[in-house]
């Protein structure tokens, strides 16, 4: 039964495939509708985008999944109508309709843009399956794509996100949401190879009724699943939750990929969270908070398509290696418009060539630079103290003294008050100036055309008014004068910043003018600060931020700016936080970001990081993170965890990059970043070249990578080289011990940690220690449980 219920959904596959390509057929055959080429030049270049976008959507995938990893068949109605009783809608089988793609296998109409298709909840606000018109009885394939046959006609396989795929995520035995089966499939590269089922509720038969086809009788098996026939990776059933934890430990070779056939319940939950509610995720290693930002991002794009068209999405990261490492996700789910950056990379204007000493990065990054930069903005503001006297063709009027001051006043007033940014009161000012002209010149009898009054607007008499009063301010000569003007820094920090902190400012000045100065990093974002100031910030619909843990105050103002108008999930791990000024609490620096109301959800059961490692690394939280509730690991590994102390680094590391790279999936040597170039040169040595990742680098199948680099990036297997160098590597022992923390999670397999010195003291206590064996195969492990109560190890070989 099993195999030929396998090879009736091979064939459904095959048919998802002709219609796929039937769809994009369709596409590359749609012409862009003509046009005047002058008037209608932008009209036309965006929809070649779309076409092209369109196009791009319809790929039949790279090969490495299927076009469908997911089944729900709904529970029939309980009136007994022909689904109930066992017909084509419900059996399962591969002969019959539900299995070649009839109706009952398309996705009926809630599939094809009813409510279950649109994202959104009904009037009520609820999202029950059960709720969805249509579904009963019906058979749902779910993928990354909407594919169908023919225009108009019910989907061969339904997206993921449509509010009929739901359950799929989030129902249970104890509430099935109207599902009866749950069918994961497994597979390799494109090709059905085997499918687990989960029955959720009995089916509905009469008394007497023999179950329906693959149903089994409903008696459980010894693992408590009713499975009918059992196997390994190319039978057609496996036992339950083996497809699930395959999926979750398949070797990767490349940059991360999408998880949408094994999202968790406490996942879907944010990922589908209203675009309107600000989320934080406090996430340990291995949760998939990452994973779970950008299906948040594509569900989001989904549900909301026309609003963040406008809008747009905006995903930022830690750096440009962490971006090329995730480039790949949202694309694979068929999104295409999600602008990925790095913070700094927004405020691309800004050539950075200097650096800041610690105290003055972290006090550039201070909240209180908000203030100062305020003050010294409005401190070139200077009350008018004469008339204004404008000549025109038709007469020479004056303003007194006493109204131009009133309008400099007002206009003041509004900007202390923040209703309008520093050009804007400028233009204001000049705006309310003419026009105390024009009635002048109205009330003699002389009426000013609109043009005249634009030209009046831009003369040099009005410019040179205003300019006196509300000078023209560049935001990097504003931030080259604050720091390198000492009455003025003085003005604008009084009672903001100490003696001390202004000396401090004032000696971190970057050489050269405000055109050719070395701008520090820190420097970049006192920059837009001001910019923000003076002219505003363009916004996004929803902003996704990375690695947030580790942003200055200033660095979180800069992104709540890009989001003032939208919504914000914010990623992060507080045990991560490994610059000088990282957060301490979410409290403090969800207000920093603009949305101290931000929902804050917890994860702390990891998916991909094994126990063995997860409890290594775990010795370092309470010595770093002593707050965070202990993560979890649903995995199990033994051996995943190898402690190798050796006498010769570069040979113990030479041995294991040998031992690693035949097997499958990606590896990462991480070290220090002061070891990396003897390190890459004893591989190249040992002709075991690998890539080296930079700061603009992707991450590779087999690469060496910066402890600096690492945040964020997951590997199959993991050579951490010298645990004690890496935290030496920081400004301060804990964050030394957060940057360790960091590096002892990227393995998702397998982790070998390679020393001469001794381990950090958290670390030093009863583990397993994988040894060579002296006078043998240097790599030949043995297991030994060796006790490290102090610095000195006292290891023993196997005799």
């Amino acid at each position: 039964m099993g195999e030929a219920e396998l090879a009736g959904e091979r064939a459904y596959l095959r048919r998802g495939h002709a219609a796929l390509a039937g769809m994009r057929a369709e596409a590359e055959n749609t012409q862009v509708a003509g046009g005047d080429p002058v008037d209608d030049k932008v009209t036309i270049a965006y929809l070649r985008i779309a076409r092209q976008r369109r196009i791009a959507g319809l790929a039949d995938g790279d090969g490495t999944a299927p076009l469908f990893f997911a089944r729900l068949d709904y529970a029939p109605d309980s009136d007994g109508g022909p689904a109930a009783t066992g017909g084509p809608a419900a059996t399962g089988g591969s002969g019959g309709p539900a299995a070649s793609g009839g109706p009952a296998a398309s996705g009926g109409p809630a599939a094809s843009g009813g409510p279950a298709a649109s994202g959104e909840p009904d009037a009520s606000g609820r999202w029950g399956a059960t709720e969805v018109p249509g579904v009963a009885g019906r058979r749902f394939y779910l993928g990354r794509r909407h594919v169908r046959e023919a225009a108009g006609d019910d989907p061969l396989v339904v997206d993921w996100r449509t509010d009929v795929a739901r359950p799929f995520y989030r129902a249970h035995r104890g509430d099935p949401m109207g599902v009866l089966r749950r069918r994961r499939f497994g597979h390799d590269g494109a090709e059905l190879t085997a499918f687990e089922d989960e029955f959720l509720s009995r089916p509905v038969r009469s008394t007497g009724d023999a179950a329906p086809d693959g149903y089994g009788d409903g008696t459980p098996d010894a693992d408590g699943g009713d499975h009918g026939d059992k196997g390994g990776a190319r039978t057609a059933v496996v036992a339950a939750g083996g497809l699930l934890e395959r999926e979750i430990e398949r070797p990767r070779s490349g940059p991360m990929r999408d998880i949408v056939a094994t999202i968790q319940p406490e996942q879907d939950e944010i990922v589908r969270a209203e675009l309107s509610v600000s989320l934080c995720v406090q996430g340990a290693p291995g949760t998939g908070k990452t994973a779970v930002g950008l299906h948040r991002a594509a569900y989001l794009l989904f549900a909301h398509r026309e609003r963040l068209a406008r809008a747009g999405v905006l995903v930022v990261g830690p750096n440009r290696a962490f971006l090329g490492y995730i480039a790949a996700v949202l694309p694979a789910l068929g999104e295409f418009t999600v602008r990925h950056s790095t913070l700094a990379d927004l405020v691309d204007d800004v050539t950075v060539a200097g650096a800041d000493t610690l105290d003055a990065a972290t006090l550039k990054g201070d909240a209180r630079m908000a203030t100062v930069l305020r003050r010294a903005l409005h401190d070139g503001l200077h009350p008018p103290t004469g008339p204004v006297a404008v000549v025109t063709r038709t007469g020479r009027w004056t303003v007194g003294e006493e109204e131009v001051a009133g309008l400099f006043a007002d206009a003041a007033a509004g900007l202390a008050a923040g209703t309008f940014r520093y050009a804007t009161g400028r233009e204001r000012l000049a705006g309310r100036l003419v026009n105390a002209v024009r009635v002048r010149a109205e009330a003699s009898g002389h009426y000013l055309t609109d043009g005249a009054v634009r030209t009046l607007a831009r003369s040099r008499t009005v410019q040179g008014a205003v300019e006196a009063a509300w000078p023209k301010v560049d935001a990097a000569t504003l931030v080259r004068r604050l720091l390198t003007d000492p009455p003025l820094l003085a003005r604008a920090a009084d009672g903001v910043l100490d003696a001390d902190e202004q000396a401090t400012l004032l000696a971190a000045a970057p050489p050269g003018g405000a055109r050719t100065a070395r701008w520090s990093p820190a420097d970049v974002f006192c920059i837009d600060e001001a910019r923000d100031l003076i002219e505003g910030t363009p916004g996004f619909g929803h902003v996704i931020v990375d690695e947030a843990q580790d942003l200055s105050p200033l660095q979180c103002r800069a992104l709540a700016r890009r989001c003032a108008d939208g919504s914000l999930t914010v990623l992060g791990d507080l045990a991560q936080g490994t610059t000088p000024w990282a957060a301490t609490s979410w409290a403090a620096q969800l207000t920093h970001l603009g949305r101290p109301d931000a929902h804050l959800e917890v994860l702390t059961r990891g998916y991909r990081v094994p126990a063995e490692i997860l409890g290594f690394a775990g010795r370092l939280l309470p010595h770093i993170a002593a707050e965070l509730t202990t993560p979890t690991s649903a995995r199990t590994t033994p051996g995943a965890l190898t402690l190798l102390p050796t006498a010769d680094v570069a040979a113990t590391v030479t041995a294991q990059v040998a031992r690693v790279r035949t097997a499958s999936g990606s590896f990462a040597v991480i070290a220090a970043d002061a070891d990396l170039p003897a390190l890459a040169e004893a591989l190249r040595a040992a002709d075991l070249p690998v890539d080296v990742l930079g700061v603009d680098g992707t991450p590779s199948r087999a690469c060496l990578v910066p402890a600096s680099l690492a945040k964020g990036l997951e590997f199959d297997q993991v050579i951490a080289v010298e645990p004690a160098a890496i935290v030496a590597g920081e400004p301060h022992p804990r964050l030394g011990l957060r940057r360790l923390y960091v590096v002892l999670t990227r393995a998702v397999s397998d982790l070998t940690v390679v020393h001469a010195d001794p381990l950090p003291a958290a670390l030093r206590t009863h583990v397993p220690i994988r040894l060579p064996v002296a006078d043998r195969d240097p790599i030949a492990p043995v297991i030994r449980e060796a006790c490290l109560p102090r610095s000195d190890q006292t290891l023993v070989a196997d005799e």
